[in-house]
């Protein structure tokens, strides 16, 4: 298990999905559909690959508590709705990870709150 490599992935994959280039909401109707109908909604792919890759991390999900909290919220703030529901599940498999290691919720509550 390489944490430097899995935390750059994670982090360029979360810059990708965020970067203002790519929110399609905030372009003209015709513009957004020009894009949509030519690439779809990139950060929708991005999005299913982040929740795909969190769950085969097992055991090492806790390495990226709280480093990832921030992250993946700004991520689940995009209002794509398939994103949101691919990537919200992410955070309350943070808040489980947690709890399961220490009984508690304060590193992610605490970058929550930091954000």
């Amino acid at each position: 298990f390489n944490l430097q490599l899995w935390n750059n992935y994670f982090h360029l994959a979360v810059a990708f999905i965020t970067q203002d280039s790519l929110q399609l909401e905030n372009f003209s109707h015709a513009k957004y559909n020009k894009i949509q109908n030519k690439y779809g909604d990139m950060r929708r792919l991005i999005g299913f690959a982040i929740r795909d890759m969190w769950y085969k991390l097992g055991q090492n999900k806790i390495c990226f508590i709280p480093g990832m909290v921030g992250p993946i919220l700004e991520m689940t703030l995009i209002p794509e709705v398939e994103l949101r529901k691919a990537t919200i599940p992410i955070f309350f498999d943070m808040m489980l990870c947690e709890y399961q290691r220490t009984g508690e919720f304060k590193k992610v509550i605490t970058n929550v709150l930091h954000e």
